[in-house]
């Protein structure tokens, strides 16, 4: 065994061994999503969660589908009702807007889940380092086991059953299906879109399914009355069918109906101010009544055949107040109980719709200047053809995977938004104005055999057709960032149009107290 101290190359070696063994740990340490030691604290926000059974820490933060971040921890929030985790953001992401919409997400059936954020008005105010998203802006997420754990045994394996038929059924089909897959991509999203507003509705469905058994089972037992119902409602539909032409004729005339019923009212508003002092002065008159009555006693020989006519209607009288009775026992008081909430369910539809009283005029009067153009056939006889129009552009030509750069849009458009045309429509989504895509043409393009097929080879007239293209699809532009576009300014929030609560993106109904 040797005695002698190590030599200043050992040394080195040891050290170096040491060192490099401490680098691999850390490399291994930092690929497995570990905190950086010594790093300066990252930007870092708060979301608060319904649900985060399967949330882990140093899961991803996503935006787009972009890793921007982590989840550091999962705790209990401070009111004890939910989940909050804490998530690091990197400095190039950060900070994202106030608006910012949060929601879990898993990566695969084996349920990794991550975090989805969608950023909100990027103009808009900013979460400050360490601030916590609200809870409007949280969206609930369903898990895959939740799903599954709501159907009993028997369902399940059929469930199984179905998903091996499905396996054999699309054996040797895997483009196909692949290709039938991308095109659910829009259908899935408007389905995002309906029940992400039927989720905002949840208490107003409930309560809708509730009623609906409540009225169900009030129509239990009076299956012939329902069977008449049913019959006479489709007389009166092909009724309505076969006078269609009368309809239409009575659409042609609302519009002059309505502008005289506002002439009327003001009329009636102008005759009811005037007539005030008048009435005020027949108050004196309607005292003086009494003689008036006390001359009435002549009508009495006269009403003597009326009270003569009344017997065989006293007489039926007790079956017929039998039976309303047992109406206003029975069924009445459960019509009463259905009415109240479909009564609230109705008034802010009306509240709605009186917001845009100006919008649902305008799409009456466009309506019937869409549907009363008329003109001669070589016959003589009148034609009835449908005005419309339809934009022209570089989207309406191909299919884009995002929007065009001078897109703009207004899906959910605030009442009174066509009056700021002259300066500009606000948009509902901004986020193409500066991350949009520039559709180009190609000046080869004439000489292309495919594009020479639709005008059957002829290169003349395959240049003919581009330049109109070019002309008036993209304004004698090449590209598309060249055409001029409109501002792009982002619409403001929707104040809820029924009951209290924050503004959101989207219109909103809150409910109401007792």
């Amino acid at each position: 065994m040797s005695k002698r101290a190590p030599s200043t190359a050992q040394l080195l070696v040891i050290a170096g061994f040491a060192l490099s063994c401490f680098g691999i740990l850390l490399f291994l340490w930092i690929t497995f999503g570990g905190p950086t030691p010594f790093k300066a604290k990252p930007y870092e926000i708060k979301v608060p969660f319904q649900e985060a059974t399967q949330l882990a820490q140093q899961s991803d933060v996503r935006i787009s589908g972009v890793s921007v971040g982590k989840v550091q921890t999962i705790e209990q929030s401070p009111d004890g009702q939910q989940a909050q985790a804490t998530m690091y953001i990197e400095d190039k992401y950060a900070p994202i807007p106030r608006g910012t919409r949060a929601i879990l997400r898993t990566k695969t059936l084996l349920g990794e889940t991550y975090v989805e954020l969608t950023p909100g008005d990027t103009d808009g105010p900013e979460l400050p380092d360490g601030a916590t998203l609200a809870k409007a802006n949280v969206a609930e997420s369903v898990q895959l086991d939740e799903i599954f754990r709501t159907f009993d045994e028997r369902t399940r394996a059929a469930f199984q059953e179905w998903m091996r038929e499905g396996a054999t059924a699309i054996s040797g089909q895997g483009q196909s299906f692949s290709n039938a897959l991308g095109e659910l991509d829009p259908f899935f999203t408007e389905f995002d879109r309906l029940f992400r507003l039927l989720d905002t509705q949840r208490l107003a469905v409930r309560q809708l399914f509730s009623n609906g058994a409540v009225s169900l089972r009030a129509l239990r037992g009076r299956e012939g009355e329902l069977a008449g119902l049913i019959q006479s409602s489709n007389e009166v539909f092909t009724t309505t069918a076969a006078r269609d032409r009368d309809i239409e004729a009575l659409f042609r005339a609302f519009p002059t109906f309505q502008d005289e019923s506002r002439l009327t009212f003001d009329r009636l508003k102008e005759f009811a101010l005037n007539s005030d002092p008048l009435f005020r002065q027949l108050v004196p008159a309607a005292e003086e009544l009494s003689p008036t009555l006390i001359a009435l006693a002549n009508f009495a020989p006269q009403a003597k055949g009326l009270f003569e006519g009344l017997e065989p209607v006293i007489d039926r009288a007790p079956k017929g107040l039998g039976s309303f009775r047992k109406f206003l026992r029975g069924d009445f008081p459960v019509l009463l109980r259905a009415l109240d909430p479909f009564l609230r369910n109705l008034n802010p539809l009306l509240t709605g719709l009186g917001l845009y009283k100006r919008e649902v005029t305008s799409l009456l009067g466009n309506v019937t200047a869409a549907t009363n153009a008329v003109r001669l056939s070589a016959e003589g006889t009148q034609i009835h053809y449908l005005r419309a129009l339809g934009p022209f552009g570089p989207e309406s030509l191909a299919v884009y995977p995002n929007r065009l750069t001078n897109n703009r849009n207004s899906a959910y458009s605030q009442p009174g938004a066509s009056l700021q045309l002259p300066s500009g429509l606000p948009s509902f989504d901004t986020r193409q104005c500066s991350s949009g895509i520039a559709a180009t043409l190609d000046p080869n393009t004439p000489n292309e055999s495919v594009f020479n097929q639709r005008t059957g080879g002829d290169v003349k007239k395959a240049t003919e057709f581009f330049d109109r293209l070019k002309k008036y699809a993209f304004a004698e532009q090449a590209s598309s960032s060249s055409i001029p576009a409109p501002g792009c300014t982002a619409q403001a929030p929707f104040e809820p149009i029924y009951g209290s609560g924050p503004a959101t993106i989207y219109q909103h109904t809150f409910e109401q107290g007792e």
